[in-house]
């Protein structure tokens, strides 16, 4: 089996198939290079639908908690999601917003706080024009320690780790191959137009920035993102403003935050947004979130910009493909970090018994 790309689907996949028996290369770069390095890592086990994939994804918590007693730390902490709301979003919207929260299938334990709440309870946001949140029970996967733990376990396995394939080298090497699975995230449509394949018409991808701020004293146990973010709403329309910016903090590697999102819609893989005019906006997001952290104090600051896959219909894309049943897909994650763990041993189940009926009960098959 050959797994193109090693992030976190392709090396959660390369550990399954290799459990399974299979010989496996995964190739492809480090995972911290790549859009799971500067992500969230954030585990939002509850947010499935009162259905067999919601379901599925509640097991998200004990997937992680089964493959740490395996392969060793990976990473994986407690937090504490706050979905947060201004003075200036509409109110109906986040009452609406609220509303559904209550109402979701696996009844997560939620605690409303008030802004005054909010600045005692962590300090780094006080005097923030926040009128509210909401806390959800969280987990968080560190890219950093997940990278060190599963290359770990990759070659306790005997899976043969490479560099990516280049596009010229893919005829030749899927032909030495029983099977391969694209697992390149943003990159994988283009891969699939190089082969002379039509990619999945569901499978889109958006340029992503995040701001780095690299003072360790700069830690927080808490992930906040706002209650009305931009970014799902606009994968699920044909067509919308071209750029969203939720603004959002996350604790990230080493002591100090991550700050944004930034998502833009109308990029070229090769063309990612001008650097300098990122950072400024996402630098508003920062002195929106921390008004008492001067940008002296936020210690060194780097800028992750990132090309990121989605499906438009939110679900992933699993499984082989219709006009090469040789190839198949792992990508297109909404939640990357809830569902690749629990999707992940029944893909590499199904392409070693070549039976998918769960896959396709689950409605996740390449559609």
């Amino acid at each position: 089996m050959l797994v193109l790309g090693a992030g976190l689907a392709g090396t959660l996949l390369a550990l399954e198939l290799a459990e399974g028996g299979a010989q496996v290369e995964l190739a492809g770069g480090p995972m911290v290079s790549g859009a799971s390095g500067c992500s969230y890592g954030g585990v939002p086990w509850w947010a499935g639908a009162d259905d067999a994939f919601g379901r599925l994804l509640a097991a998200a918590p004990a997937r992680w908690s089964a493959l740490q007693d395996r392969y060793g730390d990976l990473g994986l902490s407690s937090s504490q999601l706050w979905l947060h709301w201004s003075a200036a979003d509409d109110p109906a919207a986040v009452a609406a917003a609220r509303s559904a929260l209550a109402t979701l299938p696996q009844r997560p334990a939620q605690h409303a706080f008030s802004a005054a709440e909010l600045w005692r309870a962590e300090p780094l946001l006080a005097g923030t024009d926040l009128a509210g949140a909401v806390q959800l029970p969280y987990l968080q996967v560190d890219p950093a320690r997940l990278q060190q733990g599963v290359e770990q376990a990759l070659a306790r396995l005997g899976v043969e780790r490479s560099a990516a394939v280049d596009a010229a080298a893919l005829p030749q090497r899927l032909e030495q191959v029983d099977a391969a699975v694209v697992c390149a995230g943003a990159f994988s449509g283009s891969m699939l137009q190089q082969l002379g394949l039509t990619p999945p018409g569901q499978l889109r991808f958006s340029w992503a920035g995040v701001l780095q701020l690299e003072r360790p004293e700069l830690s927080s146990p808490i992930i906040a993102m706002p209650l009305l973010g931009a970014r799902r709403q606009r994968e699920l329309t044909a067509g919308g403003p071209p750029l969203v910016l939720d603004p959002g903090l996350a604790p990230g590697p080493a002591g100090g935050l991550l700050v944004g999102q930034t998502s833009w819609f109308d990029q070229g893989l090769e063309h990612p947004p001008e650097p300098q005019a990122e950072e400024q906006r996402l630098m508003a997001v920062a002195r929106q979130l921390l008004p008492h952290v001067a940008v002296a104090a936020m210690g060194r600051i780097s800028l992750h910009q990132r090309a990121v896959a989605y499906s438009t219909d939110q679900l992933p894309l699993l499984g082989p493909l219709q006009d090469c049943s040789a190839i198949h897909m792992f990508t297109g994650f909404s939640g990357a970090f809830a569902q690749v763990p629990v999707l992940a041993p029944l893909l590499a189940g199904a392409m070693l018994r070549g039976e998918w009926s769960e896959l396709s009960d689950l409605g996740v098959l390449c559609r």
